[in-house]
């Protein structure tokens, strides 16, 4: 039987990518984004495992690429970090993840298991620099120990639940940064392996071996997709 994903954020560039390579794979994919059923707010993680579950009829597998930039807000430093960007960030890139966790390992684990894999950052662990955002390296941070704690707890009932951290992206959300001279200027010494940004399709690649029953044997980990990121 194909897997049945769920896909929260899958109208970004990463969400979107994953969602193509399971149809591509012969996978079924249900994706939402906030437009749709927006995971951020209070039921939306429930409805959307609820919703994809009935139109998938059951669930295998969910991926939460959902993420945002909070520059536009303030983030930067942490002495010049506003508290709106931190707020909201967290919300969108901390909350949500904890969320679809609480919403989903059940429903999977009433199907007899199932693998979710949670879109991190190599900010976690890694500085870029002078291109400091203290409220999204921490947000993603923070993703660690929630996802480890829910991997040790879902073990059990044969859910599995990682991380892929990538480095820079091509993405919408990451075209501000992609345009940045002084940081186009870094991405040999960001990505040492891949020298250039990484492309969504990529981070799909890793995400549906995650998801699949060849990386059976991990849960609770960080896996550094980052073009050799964490290196550095």
């Amino acid at each position: 039987m194909p897997a049945r994903v769920l896909v929260a954020g899958a109208h970004g560039g990463i969400g979107a990518a994953v969602t193509a390579a399971l149809d591509a794979a012969g996978n079924a994919a249900y994706g939402v984004d906030r437009d749709t059923v927006d995971i951020t707010e209070p039921g939306g993680a429930e409805e959307a495992v609820r919703q994809a579950g009935a139109k998938l009829g059951g669930l295998d597998g969910i991926v939460h690429a959902i993420g945002m930039s909070g520059r536009s807000l303030g983030d930067g430093p942490v002495t010049d970090c506003t508290d709106e960007a931190w707020h909201e960030v967290h919300r969108v890139n901390h909350e949500s993840v904890f969320r679809l966790l609480r919403a989903g390992i059940p429903a999977l684990a009433a199907g007899g298991g199932g693998a979710i894999v949670v879109v991190g950052s190599a900010l976690a662990t890694t500085l870029a620099g002078d291109f400091l955002t203290v409220a999204y390296a921490s947000a993603k941070g923070a993703l660690v120990p929630l996802v480890r704690s829910a991997a040790y707890a879902a073990a059990s009932s044969g859910v599995r639940v990682n991380i892929v951290a990538p480095g820079l992206v091509n993405t919408p959300m990451a075209a501000r940064a992609l345009t940045d001279p002084a940081l186009a200027g870094s991405m040999a010494a960001l990505h040492p392996l891949s020298r250039r940004a990484l492309e969504p399709e990529e981070l799909a690649e890793t995400i549906l071996w995650l998801l699949s029953d060849a990386s059976r044997t991990i849960t609770g980990a960080v896996v550094p997709a980052d073009g050799g990121w964490n290196l550095r």
